[in-house]
């Protein structure tokens, strides 16, 4: 049986080498800014699923909560890519149905399960500078 937190990982990298061959298509004007906060995001949710696999349970939930919001940061400025005609409804279909529904649903199940185990939600979290802060 394959490892889920694999599958994943295999996804964010395989998403990553898709948004570079994306981007470097993308105008000039926005190549060096929507392209690479599109790739930096993508960057940043790789990053923290090997964080993730790497930190006791007890640990996870609060970066798994930090992967689901710059996951969907990540996803806002694909949509955005497509809406100004950066990504055409064909690519962005490509990368929404192969890898975003995909790894969502790892990320949410994820999400789920460190809830459980963490024993419930989070009263509050504040989104500071691209770090999640726990009150």
């Amino acid at each position: 049986m394959q490892n889920k937190n694999f599958t994943l990982y295999h996804k964010i990298y395989q998403l990553i080498k898709i948004m570079y061959k994306t981007v470097k298509n993308f105008p000039k004007e926005h190549k060096y800014s929507l392209g690479n906060e599109m790739i930096g995001l993508a960057w940043e949710c790789l990053d923290l699923t090997i964080l993730v696999n790497n930190l006791p349970n007890e640990q996870k939930k609060i970066k798994i909560e930090n992967l689901s919001v710059v996951f969907d940061k990540l996803k806002m400025r694909l949509r955005m890519g497509q809406e100004i005609n950066l990504l055409s409804v064909g690519q962005f279909s490509h990368i929404n149905e192969g890898y975003l529904l995909e790894i969502g649903k790892e990320i949410g199940g994820w999400l789920k399960w460190a809830k459980k185990a963490g024993g419930g939600v989070i009263k509050e979290i504040f989104l500071w500078p691209e770090l999640l802060v726990v009150k």
